[in-house]
């Protein structure tokens, strides 16, 4: 664990799933969508009056920001609460459409999946919905930078041509190391936590096929 909490690991962990997209990117084009998937968004509440978002809530304002940049007329949110929609709660869909919709996106231009569980699920529901609607499956794909090279990975086996379009990086180049950089961090071992959950996904999707 102490490890773990080590910031020099942490960064090499981020490091390793973020580096592909550490370069200035162009903007995608000739999407058909943008395809934010879940995981911004905190979940909707009866006691909440307005939606909120969590650490990765940056895919959700990247999505709205690609579609004012015009990269897309289309924005598809996909993604469930993981363990199902309890009484009371909405999918993080239908939470996130919302979010959207505060940052500018037009409600006729929103496609909301509410089914997805997880990162497997997203490409095959997403693939039904276009398929659906006779649109091409070139999509601007936007996660956590951590998060795109399983997703990418999935939706290509799916079919799709994918436009990475990461949000949410935890690897900074600016970074300046300290004496305290020595000294075990809880925010190290959470950013440890995540970016080792995407190492294994990595490895069990691949066992798996799913990738």
């Amino acid at each position: 664990m102490v490890t773990f909490s080590s910031v020099f690991v942490s960064r090499a962990l981020s490091w390793g799933l973020e580096k592909d997209y550490l370069e200035k990117m162009d903007l995608p084009d000739g999407c058909s969508a943008i395809v934010v998937l879940g995981g911004g968004g905190t979940g909707f509440y009866p006691h909440k009056m307005f939606a909120e978002v969590n650490e990765a809530g940056d895919r959700i304002i990247h999505g709205a920001r690609l579609y004012r940049l015009g990269v897309s007329p289309k924005v598809i949110t996909t993604g469930r609460v993981v363990g199902g929609v309890k009484k009371g709660e909405k999918p993080e869909a239908e939470h996130n459409a919302m979010l959207l919709q505060e940052l500018g996106v037009d409600t006729s231009s929103i496609i909301v999946e509410p089914l997805a569980q997880n990162t497997h699920e997203h490409a095959p529901y997403i693939a039904a919905i276009m398929d659906s609607l006779r649109l091409e499956k070139r999509i601007a794909l936007v996660t956590s930078a951590s998060h795109m090279r399983r997703a990418t990975a999935v939706f290509k086996k799916n079919g799709f041509d994918v436009c990475p379009a990461p949000a949410d990086f935890n690897f900074n180049r600016m970074h300046s190391t300290r004496i305290t950089d020595i000294l075990p961090s809880v925010h190290s071992l959470y950013r440890s936590t995540i970016n080792l959950h995407e190492y294994y996904g990595l490895l069990g999707y691949k066992i798996l096929g799913w990738i």
